[in-house]
C-alpha cells in the first residue's frame, strides 16, 4: 500500500520523539498498515520498539480474545510474523461488555513493554469508535496509558467526538490523518472466517491436559472461590431443584450450585427462603464444555489460552485443551465469555453471571 506524505510526516515526527503512541480509527481505515509502517521506520532508525495489539477481534500479533505485547527487533512484512512476549486475557472478541479488562490489558501490556526497554510503544486498538461506548473506551484508555502521541485515522469525521477532547491536552501530540484510499471494507463473514483461522492456528498443536481443581482458583466466576457445601445439604438441594447436584459451594452471602442437567429453576426461590439469601447461581455441568479460558501463573500472568472439554466434579479436575507443553505452572484459570472449538468454530457467548 502506498503511504501518503501526510502519513510519512506523522511517522517521522513520532520516530523523532518516541513514546507511547495510541492509534485509533474505525474499522477498515488502515490502522494496521500505519502501525506496520511506523514500527518498521522506528526499527530502521534504531529505536527500541514494541507493539501492544489491543484489537481483540481482528488483531495480528496474538490469538483473538487477548491483548498482546511483542518486542520488534527487525523490519516486518506483516505484524503476524511476531509472537507475543506477553498476553492479557480479555476472554472475548468484542469490546462490548469487556471495556474494563480491555483497558486494563492495554495498560498492563504497555507497562510491560516499557519495563523491557521499549522507547516507542505502539498501541493498536479495536475499531469501536462510534457512540458513547467508543468514546468512553478510547478516553479511558488514553487516561490509563498516558500516550505521548495519539494517531487518529478517519474516513470523514467519525472520530472527531474523540479527538476533539484530546486537542487541549498539552502532554499529547495529536496526529489527525485521512484513511488511505486503498483501504477496502471487509465483510462481516470475512472477519468471522479470519477469527476462526487464527483460533485454529493457535490450537493446531494443542493437547489435552488435566488440571486439578485443588491446585487452582478460577477467575471471572464464583466456581472454586467459596467453601464447599457439606454433603448433608445435597439431598435438600436435589429435592428442591429436582436435579442431581455435582458441586456446591458457599460464596459471599450466597451459594453456587452445579447440577447434572435440567434444574427446576422455580425451586431456586424455595432455596433462597430456606437459606436466607438472595444470591443463588445454578448452572449445569455441561455448561463448562468448550469454554475459552486463560491459563495464568501464580502472578496472574496469562501463559496461554485453553478450551475446557469437561469438568469432573467427583474427581475434582478439569480437562483442558491447550498448546502449552505443561500445565504445572498454572495456578489461575481465567474464565472467558465465549465458547469455541479447537478448530476455531465459535459456539456463542457466555453472559456475565451465567457461569
Amino acid at each position: 500500500m502506498d503511504i501518503s506524505q501526510e502519513w510519512k510526516n506523522a511517522i517521522e515526527a513520532i520516530v523523532a520523539d518516541p513514546g507511547i503512541t495510541l492509534v485509533i480509527g474505525d474499522t477498515d481505515t488502515g490502522k494496521t498498515t500505519f502501525v506496520l509502517e511506523l514500527i518498521n521506520t522506528a526499527v530502521r532508525a534504531g529505536v527500541a520498539t514494541a507493539i501492544v495489539d489491543a484489537d481483540i477481534g481482528q488483531g495480528e500479533v496474538g490469538p483473538p480474545s487477548v491483548v498482546s505485547m511483542a518486542l520488534i527487533d527487525h523490519p516486518l512484512e506483516a505484524l503476524r510474523e511476531v509472537s507475543p512476549r506477553r498476553m492479557y486475557f480479555v476472554g472475548s472478541t468484542s469490546p462490548f461488555g469487556h471495556m474494563l479488562p480491555l483497558a486494563v490489558g492495554a495498560k498492563k501490556m504497555t507497562d510491560e513493554a516499557l519495563a523491557r526497554g521499549a522507547k516507542l510503544v505502539v498501541v493498536d486498538t479495536t475499531g469501536l469508535v462510534q457512540g458513547t461506548s467508543g468514546r468512553r473506551l478510547k478516553q479511558h484508555k488514553i487516561e490509563l496509558i498516558s500516550p505521548r502521541h495519539v494517531v487518529g485515522i478517519s474516513k470523514r469525521r467519525e472520530i472527531e467526538h474523540i479527538t476533539s477532547g484530546i486537542r487541549r491536552v498539552e502532554s499529547i501530540n495529536l496526529h489527525q490523518l485521512k484513511t488511505s484510499p486503498e483501504s477496502k471494507p471487509k465483510a462481516r463473514e470475512f472477519r468471522a472466517a479470519r477469527r476462526q483461522r487464527r483460533f485454529f492456528d493457535y490450537f493446531r498443536d494443542a493437547e489435552r491436559h488435566i488440571i486439578r481443581l485443588d491446585d487452582i482458583v478460577c477467575w471471572n466466576t464464583f466456581f472454586t472461590t467459596g467453601r464447599n457445601v457439606k454433603w448433608q445439604h445435597f439431598r435438600v438441594i436435589e429435592r428442591t431443584l429436582r436435579a442431581k447436584v455435582l458441586h456446591a459451594e458457599v460464596v459471599g452471602g450466597g451459594m453456587y450450585i452445579v447440577v447434572q442437567c435440567g434444574p427446576n429453576m422455580a425451586g431456586v426461590e424455595a432455596l433462597k427462603n430456606k437459606y436466607g439469601t438472595r444470591e443463588f447461581t445454578v448452572v449445569c455441568g455441561m455448561d463448562f464444555s468448550n469454554l475459552l479460558v486463560g491459563l495464568a501463573d501464580a502472578r496472574g500472568n496469562t501463559m496461554a489460552l485453553g478450551i475446557i472439554e469437561a469438568v469432573d466434579f467427583k474427581q475434582r479436575h478439569m480437562s483442558v485443551v491447550t498448546p502449552v507443553a505443561t500445565v504445572t505452572p498454572v495456578k489461575i484459570v481465567q474464565f472467558g465469555s465465549m465458547r469455541v472449538r479447537p478448530d476455531g468454530t465459535e459456539l456463542g457467548t457466555v453472559k456475565p453471571g451465567e457461569l
